[in-house]
């Protein structure tokens, strides 16, 4: 059975348990050898287009950037101590294995599962390999899910404990995870909803919504700011709007008509016209590159959007990269939203279907292979971390291990899906205790938001779905055994039952 365990602090109790010590010993030899296997097969770290990115701007020590600014911060922040590619990789998997760590010890200090439950639910996520793999990529990935499962944990010790430092901590928290990524923008609504639900002293349910408004409001107004500055609009981040037309123009190519140019808003008709041109040119072709959910639209220099960015700025040849892309924020934020309210149906049809199926089934991108297949870098990441020239090696550039992982995060949601239902079925949401009830209603609305988000905002890939990996699966643990309790002990007092009522009646 599931018992609340708080008779001692938090940080007292987590050092001082011989159960947790043992476990922590367990942990850190697990990934400590994990590591060196990785350094072995990968002694470069893993690097993606988005990488190059995140340096140049580290480099320039810019306030904004094409991605969320707070990865390219912590690069910045590590060059202080260190530019050592392998301090780094070492930095971001020890930092992603002790969050995740923090994050089970809280589930096991609130909910108390048993022994048994806890050490399957630590094994299957501490020696989980795609933490392994994520963790070498010169990318967000690993810091993001970091510092989600800290937002997670805080979120279940809210209720049960609130205190005003703890939400201080937390609105930093959710105001860090929104730099580093901006799948984290649903986060500050469901902190709110649960500061002002689960907390009863007044006093610090202010002091938790005071400091969330505050942080959050002061980082959404400085990148407002910086983006004003650089190209004379006021924008949160450019690079939603040019997502947002890249979506809708995978839902356009492939609609059964075309919009005429007229039809379209003036301001959006030169745009238009060039798509126009773009998808008549693509219907020629044996192999379309934009039949699949992707980056073609976002990123190909032969796409539309990139076409109309060089056309649209090709008599000013000194106004910087960087200002020229973040102009055409809101013109593709527009674009790509009259797209999608014209053909809704295909929208639903061709890009929220199958970014539904890909959350239970993500593509596993640019973690199927080292480096692209590439035997070398880009000159920053050179720089950077001191390479004597840009070549890379490693042991091999075909990662197999990450095809096994959209089957295990489907059967993963399925289970956690089907353990929800189980708990339902047997009572749990009559019968279990507040405390787990609660936990399971916050986890459910996060679960929910998160699939929602995720499948709205962009084209999902695995390396998104570490977070959500995570929490399923110890929710998907903890189900189980509340529905093996239940069904064992009625199973049990079936038996006694019978049994005293045949013995009754042999009396009789």
């Amino acid at each position: 059975m599931i018992q609340q365990l708080t008779s001692h602090p938090f940080k007292h109790w987590a050092w001082n348990d011989r159960e947790n010590r043992t476990l922590i010993a367990v942990f850190a030899i697990i990934s400590i050898a994990a590591f060196i296997w990785l350094k072995v097969l990968y002694p470069f770290p893993n690097f993606l287009p988005d990488s190059y990115s995140y340096l140049t701007a580290a480099y320039n020590n810019q306030s904004i950037n094409i991605w969320p600014i707070g990865y390219s911060m912590f690069l910045r922040l590590f060059s202080s101590f260190t530019r050592s590619d392998t301090a780094l990789v070492f930095s971001q998997y020890f930092l992603l294995q002790g969050c995740l760590l923090y994050f089970l010890l809280t589930l096991r200090y609130w909910l108390s599962p048993s022994k048994w439950t806890f050490r399957i639910m630590l094994i299957c996520c501490v020696a989980n390999p795609l933490s392994l793999l994520i963790s070498n990529f010169v990318a967000s990935d690993a810091v993001f899910a970091s510092l989600s499962l800290i937002w997670l944990a805080q979120l279940l010790t809210i209720p049960f404990r609130p205190t005003i430092n703890l939400l201080i901590r937390h609105a930093i928290v959710v105001v860090l995870a929104i730099l580093v990524r901006h799948n984290a923008l649903y986060y500050p609504f469901v902190s709110l909803a649960c500061i002002a639900f689960a907390i009863k002293p007044i006093k610090i349910k202010l002091v938790g919504i005071a400091a969330m408004f505050t942080l959050v409001g002061s980082m959404a107004g400085h990148s407002l700011y910086h983006y004003r500055q650089l190209s004379g609009k006021a924008q949160f981040s450019a690079f939603g709007g040019w997502q947002l037309a890249s979506n809708a123009l995978y839902v356009y190519a492939h609609v059964e008509r075309e919009d005429a140019v007229d039809d379209v808003p003036k301001p959006l008709q030169p745009l238009h016209r060039l798509v126009n041109l773009h998808l008549d040119s693509l219907k020629k072709l044996p192999f379309r590159p934009d039949l699949q959910l992707g980056i073609y639209y976002l990123w190909d220099e032969k796409a539309p959007l990139k076409e109309y960015l060089r056309q649209k700025w090709a008599k000013d040849s000194t106004t910087d990269l960087l200002t020229r892309w973040a102009s055409m924020g809101p013109l593709y934020a527009k674009y790509g939203a009259w797209l999608i309210r014209r053909h809704s149906a295909g929208y639903l049809r061709y890009f929220i279907w199958p970014n539904l199926v890909r959350y239970y089934t993500p593509d596993p991108e640019f973690i199927h292979s080292y480096n692209m297949g590439s035997d070398s870098v880009e000159e920053i990441a050179r720089f950077w971390f001191h390479y004597k020239s840009t070549r890379v090696h490693a042991a091999t550039k075909d990662i197999s291990l990450a095809d096994a992982f959209p089957i295990v995060l489907a059967l993963i949601n399925v289970l956690f899906i089907l353990s929800f239902i189980g708990f339902a079925f047997v009572g749990g949401f009559r019968d279990a205790r507040f405390g787990l009830r609660r936990a399971l209603l916050l986890i459910g609305v996060v679960w929910l938001i998160n699939m929602g988000f995720s499948v709205l905002a962009s084209p999902i890939v695995l390396r998104y779905q570490l977070f959500p990996l995570f929490f399923t699966l110890s929710f998907a643990a903890l189900l189980l055994e509340y529905i093996i309790h239940r069904s064992t002990s009625s199973s049990q007092s079936s038996t006694i039952h019978h049994e005293t009522y045949r013995q009754s009646i042999a009396v009789s």
